[in-house]
């Protein structure tokens, strides 16, 4: 019977002994359990910050390809616009250059008036002539006009070839002028109307 009880008692105590092992393992189980949780969770934030760093250096490194690619577009529509003032200067100097050239052949040739230039005409009588000029009456709002004459300017009556001297005053005649400067240059001038002689 002692034997008995001294069986029972260690059978007991054995079982007292394997409780507490099971609880203590169930505590450090738990206590795997929650350092493995940590770790997780140091995983997950670290993975999460390295995310956030990937997606703002991305962003600036596509912010900076935009500025880049602006900064190049803009340079290139300056570039453009200079190439244009360029161009555009250029057909200026060459117009101004060809105007010129007309200017000076005109002048080679006596002296007549810009190449092209509008003649504008007169209708009247003359009032006096004297070395290269004459003095004309408007008839149609009785103004004087003081025209000049030159090598270019043909003077005619009945179509044939007249010199200025030979015009007397109160001759009725047409003249066709540029201006040249401050002067009436004539390009032609034709006798309509001799003065009569008396007899």
């Amino acid at each position: 019977m002692r034997k008995l009880m001294m069986a029972v008692t260690a059978v007991a105590g054995m079982s007292l002994v394997v409780t507490g092992c099971s609880k203590r393992d169930n505590v450090e189980s738990q206590r795997q359990d929650v350092a493995e949780a940590r770790m997780e969770a140091q995983q997950e934030t670290a993975e999460i910050r390295q995310d956030a760093r990937e997606d703002i250096a991305s962003t600036q490194t596509e912010a900076q390809e935009d500025i880049a690619g602006t900064q190049r577009e803009a340079a290139e529509e300056v570039a453009s616009a200079r190439q244009d003032v360029q161009e555009e200067r250029e057909d200026l100097a060459e117009a101004e250059a060809e105007r010129r050239a007309d200017l000076n052949d005109d002048l080679a040739l006596g002296g007549s008036g810009v190449a092209g230039a509008a003649a504008s005409s007169v209708s009247g009588r003359v009032l006096s002539t004297g070395g290269d000029e004459l003095t004309v009456v408007d008839t149609s709002n009785n103004k004087q006009l003081e025209l000049k004459t030159n090598d270019q300017t043909r003077i005619l009556h009945n179509n044939q070839p007249l010199k200025l001297d030979d015009i007397e005053e109160g001759a009725q005649v047409r003249a066709s002028y540029v201006q040249d400067g401050e002067d009436m240059v004539v390009r032609e001038l034709t006798v309509t109307q001799p003065v009569q002689k008396k007899k």
